[in-house]
């Protein structure tokens, strides 16, 4: 194999990716297959996807339905299920790493006891997190969750917030309800997303509900725009006219369908 050889499987699959109008997401196959498909060896199309992941052409994913996909450097998150945003990423081939910025145990507010469904003078754990994607600041969370439920907390591995509750506390979400909307960084949030201030973010306000039918966390994140794609299945049609209010934000009764790369999805966040 020669940097000659590398440099022209390189041309070839970049004219692939225009030849078939590939787009974000897309799927070009998996490294076999394409091996076959090129006649080349595995060892020269892997120095080749080397170069153009490095590039931001395209990504490795791993999983049933993993290979090779075109990105341009967003992550997809999809709102028909619940998983969370660690598991989310490695299946589309990025490293999230999370810091916790802060953790405290406090007396609910108004909006917590609302939201929560807690009486008056009960505790919360409220935690803060950035997460990151292959190095670069992707959002802000932060989670609000009753202190009666999990003790404790602060204590326990916060990474991957979900699977914390489920492995330590045997609680998992059963469904949740997200509202998103459009909002501008502030200083604070800029500095800490290294974007400028006033730049568009992504803002998730979120209540998970668990398998009891009690909330478990009500939380919002801001998540920065340009570094994250949002996929949404919609079924049938509902007319506002005709349709109880109360039915209108029901969890949805269908199975989520959702791309490849989400199939067995993990509750973990």
């Amino acid at each position: 194999m020669t940097a000659a050889s590398v440099d022209t499987l390189c041309v070839r699959l970049r004219a692939r990716l225009v030849a078939e109008q590939l787009g974000p997401g897309d799927r070009l196959g998996d490294e076999r297959s394409l091996a076959e498909q090129l006649g080349v060896p595995r060892g020269q199309l892997r120095a080749a996807l080397d170069r153009l992941e490095a590039q931001g052409l395209v990504r490795r994913t791993i999983g049933r339905g993993g290979g090779v996909q075109v990105t341009d450097g967003r992550i997809e998150r999809n709102l028909n299920t619940i998983e969370g945003l660690p598991d989310i990423a490695r299946y589309q081939g990025f490293h999230v790493d999370t810091r916790v910025l802060r953790v405290e145990l406090t007396t609910a507010g108004a909006r917590e006891r609302r939201l929560l469904r807690l009486p008056e003078g009960a505790t919360v754990h409220r935690l803060s997190r950035l997460r990151l994607a292959d190095g670069r600041p992707l959002s802000l969370e932060e989670s609000h969750l009753p202190a009666d439920l999990f003790p404790g907390l602060a204590a326990q591995d916060l990474g991957s917030l979900y699977r914390t509750l489920r492995t330590v506390y045997g609680v998992e979400p059963e469904y949740s309800d997200e509202s998103l909307e459009l909002a501008f960084a502030d200083h604070d949030q800029a500095a800490l997303l290294e974007v400028d201030v006033g730049s568009p973010l992504v803002h998730v306000r979120r209540t998970a509900t668990g398998t009891g039918g009690r909330p478990i966390e009500a939380a919002h994140e801001h998540f920065v725009g340009t570094r994250m794609r949002f996929h949404l299945r919609k079924y049938g049609y509902v007319h506002p006219s005709t349709t109880p209010p109360d039915q209108l934000t029901q969890p949805a009764q269908h199975p989520a369908q959702h791309p490849a790369q989400h199939q067995n999805p993990r509750r973990t966040s």
